[in-house]
């Protein structure tokens, strides 16, 4: 018996048992990635090992799908999960499989062009939580809220990094293989495959044959082409393993993206296109023109602290003032490129944006004061081949009697426009709950801008533009 059957014959004896010692359901976190590969394919044959009356507790294999994963590693999640859900039911295991998405509210591109956040890099990593590690968190609590506790099976290992072997330590309990998990109660984390080495988990991968049927030998080379781990988010106290990038095709948050280069290398030379973007992201980023003076907590205590008559000093990092959120016009062109890249690798049938995903930026952006034409203008010609959902393109909302109306008071044109976008937004639901929500937010968008912009006094209704507050900033 090789060193290598030897512990895997351990760590499916001691899986057995784990398994077969009480009621709570298994959560495993399928990255694609070899480590958690090979955990699941060891789960798998150690069900089949069993004899079917003693297969009683539900095993959930989960993923993450970000939106904007790199599209070969997106087709090859896919194809895999399809082929683990069919194989399990023609086995008859207690498999369930889910993929996992992020909220609409969460997603990339309704963030970083809806409200403006910079592209992600190492000290503002916003992306992680939102598209990663909620979707987990909130299926797990689910799943903990039904069953009282559950048991989260990863297919980390120690010798991946230091600050693994540190963090998996850290949350051990004495005389048990179990941790808790780190931020939620009624959850254990478990990592059978821990001590393995990466040659044992190479070994495994290419000499035991795939139960769904995948060919093993094709993961193995989609790593030499990126030279990178996958690695399944679980929580903030657990950093990537291998530091690596792979999923994602946007990420700015390394120098340069790899492994896209290596698979344009490799003969996919329509990844230029995105990688190319990408690249662009990065670039203005940092670009002070195309940002913000100062982010808006930042602008809503410079207002307090200047109408209290106290000194306002703005946020600093590594001894530079931050930037706020990119400016509309700034997400004005991240979007119309955005939407030129979707129809130039159309032919390679993937998404780039949803068509939901535009309808959510189009009212953040009329939430926070932007023009109510701005998407339509942004879109253009490309609206009516994007199948998109009602925009707001109606704009008898501002009749010749609502602008003299807004004249003669001095009431902001653009504040009322926009409240009256926000109630036909929510007028076709029953119960408009968080109506008054929405009111508040564009109420205190108008406010601030105002305070931010308009210099005339005791005026809300600027004659020079009509913004209800123009959006100059502070100088």
């Amino acid at each position: 018996m090789t060193k290598t059957a030897g512990c895997i014959d351990d760590i499916k004896a001691e899986m057995r048992k784990l398994y077969l010692k009480d009621n709570r359901p298994w959560i495993i976190g399928l990255s694609g990635g070899k480590d958690s590969t090979c955990l699941t394919q060891l789960v798998y044959y150690m069900l089949l090992e069993l004899p079917p009356e003693l297969r009683n507790k539900k095993i959930h294999v989960i993923s993450s799908n970000t939106l904007v994963e790199s599209p070969s590693i997106d087709s090859i999640i896919k194809t895999r999960l399809n082929r683990i859900k069919n194989a399990a039911k023609r086995d008859n295991l207690p498999i369930m499989v889910e993929q996992l998405k992020p909220e609409l509210s969460d997603t990339f591109w309704v963030n970083l062009i809806g409200r403006g956040y910079p592209s992600p890099n190492r000290w503002f990593r916003w992306c992680t939580d939102r598209l990663k590690i909620r979707p987990t968190t909130r299926y797990i609590l689910n799943q903990v809220k039904s069953s009282g506790e559950v048991v989260v099976v990863l297919g980390a290992r120690k010798s991946e990094s230091v600050t693994r072997a540190q963090t998996m330590e850290k949350y051990e309990i004495p005389d048990f293989r179990l941790r808790r998990h780190s931020s939620i109660p009624g959850a254990y984390v478990y990592t059978p495959i821990e001590d393995l080495e990466v040659d044992q988990v190479w070994d495994y991968l290419l000499k035991v044959l795939s139960p769904w049927g995948d060919d093993n030998n094709e993961l193995r080379s989609l790593y030499g082409k990126a030279d990178k781990e996958i690695a399944f988010m679980l929580d903030k106290n657990t950093p990537p393993s291998g530091g690596s990038r792979f999923g994602c095709w946007v990420c700015t948050v390394v120098e340069r993206d790899r492994s896209l280069e290596g698979l344009i290398e490799d003969g996919e030379t329509w990844l230029g296109a995105l990688l190319e973007f990408r690249n662009w992201l990065k670039i203005i980023r940092d670009d002070p023109s195309l940002r913000e003076n100062m982010r808006k907590q930042d602008l809503k205590k410079k207002i307090l602290a200047k109408k209290l008559g106290e000194e306002f000093n703005q946020s600093e990092h590594r001894g530079h003032k931050t930037l706020g959120p990119f400016t509309f016009e700034a997400r004005h062109e991240i979007l119309r490129r955005l939407i030129t890249l979707q129809e130039k690798v159309a032919d390679h049938k993937i998404s780039i944006i949803s068509p939901e995903e535009i309808k959510a930026i189009e009212m953040i952006w009329i939430y926070e004061g932007d023009n109510i034409s701005s998407i339509t203008d942004v879109l253009n010609s490309h609206i009516n081949r994007l199948n998109l959902p009602d925009l707001v393109q109606d704009k008898s909302l501002v009749t010749g009697i609502l602008e003299d109306l807004c004249a003669e008071n001095s009431v902001s044109r653009s504040l009322i426009e926009q409240l009256l976008i926000v109630e036909k937004d929510l007028s076709s639901l029953s119960r408009r709950n968080g109506i008054y929500d929405r009111l508040e937010q564009v109420f205190g968008e108008y406010i601030l801008n105002s305070d931010t912009g308009c210099q005339k006094q005791n005026v809300e209704y600027c004659a020079e533009c009509g913004c209800g507050g123009c959006k100059r900033l502070i100088s």
